[in-house]
């Protein structure tokens, strides 16, 4: 039996012991693992509802179909990591960095994203509704997101792909999309004064004539 020892980055110290072929899907519900090495390392299926994972590196794991339910992730590290189906809903990942990762279809709903880097990441079709995007998503791929109720305000959207997403009730006052793609129709009900784009600050967004949560189907 091989027994994969999860250390901290920076002292080495261990923190968790687990067999390495029960390591996909095994439970790390409430484990605290501060700074943990999780690289390179195949997790499909985990759980790590509630589990403190602050500072810890998951650079290039294989996440899919992960619980990170309420997990602390403030400063967490998953740059090339496939976390596709995942839930992450009311999860903290303020400053998490997460270059060219692929987080398609999972949830965030209530997250905290704030002072997030996502540049280059995949979130198609993901459920980020009524999370707090206020960080950088340089180039990130949001086409079919579910945005609805999100804080984007402040954020960075250069070059994103924003086709086809869910903005109702989205506030991005003063929001960089600059070479981002999206039509202005997906604006209507958006908070969106002060908009930098193609549109200027003449994006401004509609008054809406129904409080945004009546637009959830």
């Amino acid at each position: 039996m091989t027994v994969i020892e999860i250390k901290r980055k920076d002292s080495g110290e261990v923190l968790h012991r687990v067999d390495a072929d029960a390591l996909k899907g095994h439970s790390l519900a409430g484990l605290k693992l501060v700074g943990a090495d999780l690289r390179a390392l195949d997790l499909a299926g985990a759980n790590f509802r509630n589990s403190d994972l602050r500072r810890a590196d998951f650079t290039g794991a294989n996440l899919k179909k992960v619980s990170f339910y309420e997990a602390s992730m403030g400063g967490a590290v998953l740059d090339k990591v496939t976390a596709t189906e995942c839930d992450f809903t009311e999860a903290n990942l303020e400053s998490v960095r997460a270059h060219d990762a692929d987080f398609s279809r999972s949830v965030f709903r209530y997250a905290n994203l704030s002072q997030c880097d996502l540049t280059g990441s995949k979130m198609i079709d993901a459920d980020l509704s009524v999370a707090d995007l206020r960080g950088n998503l340089t180039k990130t791929d949001l086409h079919q997101a579910d945005l609805r109720g999100s804080k984007l305000n402040s954020a960075i959207l250069a070059s994103a792909d924003l086709s086809k997403a869910k903005l109702d009730g989205a506030n991005l006052m003063g929001a960089d999309l600059s070479g981002a793609h999206y039509t202005p129709e997906q604006f209507q009900n958006a908070r969106a004064t002060g908009v930098v784009g193609r549109l200027g600050t003449q994006q401004t967004g509609r008054v809406r004539k129904r409080p945004w949560w009546q637009f959830w189907g």
